[in-house]
C-alpha cells in the first residue's frame, strides 16, 4: 500500500483508540511501499518494536507508522539539490565571523 492511501486505510479499517497489539492483529500483514518495493515493510514489521503503545486515533497511527520507518523509505539520504556541501555552510571561518 502507497503511504498516501494509508492514512484513509487505517481510519476505515480500525477503531480506536487501539494498542499495538490489535493493530497487528488487524492489519499487520499489510506492506507499506517502500520506494524501491524491494524493501517494503508490513505494519507488524513497523509497530511490533514499540511494545505496549496505544493510539487515540487513525492519524496518531499513521504519524508512528511513517516516523518509524526504516532508511529504506529515504530517497538519497543527505541529499542537498542546492548546490555545495551542506558541511561547508555550517562552519562559519573565524575571519568572516560577525560579533554584534
Amino acid at each position: 500500500m502507497e503511504s498516501h492511501a494509508l492514512s484513509a486505510f487505517l481510519a476505515d479499517e480500525l477503531t480506536y483508540p487501539i494498542d499495538v497489539e490489535g493493530v497487528v492483529e488487524h492489519v499487520g500483514d499489510v506492506e507499506v511501499d517502500a520506494p524501491d518495493a524491494d524493501n517494503s515493510e508490513t505494519i507488524a514489521t513497523i509497530l511490533t518494536p514499540l511494545g505496549t503503545a496505544t493510539f487515540e486515533s487513525a492519524d496518531d497511527l499513521y504519524t508512528t507508522i511513517i516516523g518509524n520507518l526504516s532508511d529504506d523509505y529515504i530517497g538519497r539520504k543527505f541529499y542537498d539539490d542546492r548546490g555545495a556541501d551542506p558541511a561547508e555552510s555550517w562552519r562559519i571561518l573565524p575571519d568572516q565571523a560577525v560579533s554584534f
